[in-house]
């Protein structure tokens, strides 16, 4: 496992979105659901999954550079926010994988 380090919402983003097709992928020639998804149906842990991740693969925020980091959105809010306790944990899970468990979600109380 990869030493963990500080990332931004945009890596993460990209990572999640990344990891979610490669898990989509794998379903899909498998036949076979993840290991923590909770019945053999490969079709709706597909569907769960695209869900998951399917707002933040729009590419990099609107945002123009110059903003006030104290007032950008965070990207990764409304994914956070909309997430039920198996997505939460699917992305927390993934991105300790990857060595970015140093990732804080956002607070519902988040600007954005």
């Amino acid at each position: 496992m990869a030493k963990a380090r500080s990332v931004d919402d945009e890596a993460v983003a990209a990572l999640l979105t990344y990891c979610a097709l490669l898990d989509i992928r794998s379903m899909a020639r498998r036949r076979k659901a993840l290991s923590t998804w909770p019945d053999d149906d490969y079709v709706a842990c597909i569907a769960w999954l695209a869900d998951l991740v399917h707002n933040i693969a729009l590419g990099q925020s609107r945002e123009p550079r110059w903003m006030p980091w104290r007032k950008r959105r965070r990207r990764m809010r409304w994914t956070w926010r909309t997430a039920d306790p198996a997505g939460r944990a699917w992305i927390l899970a993934t991105l300790e994988k990857y060595g970015m468990a140093a990732w804080v979600p956002p607070l519902d109380a988040d600007e954005g």
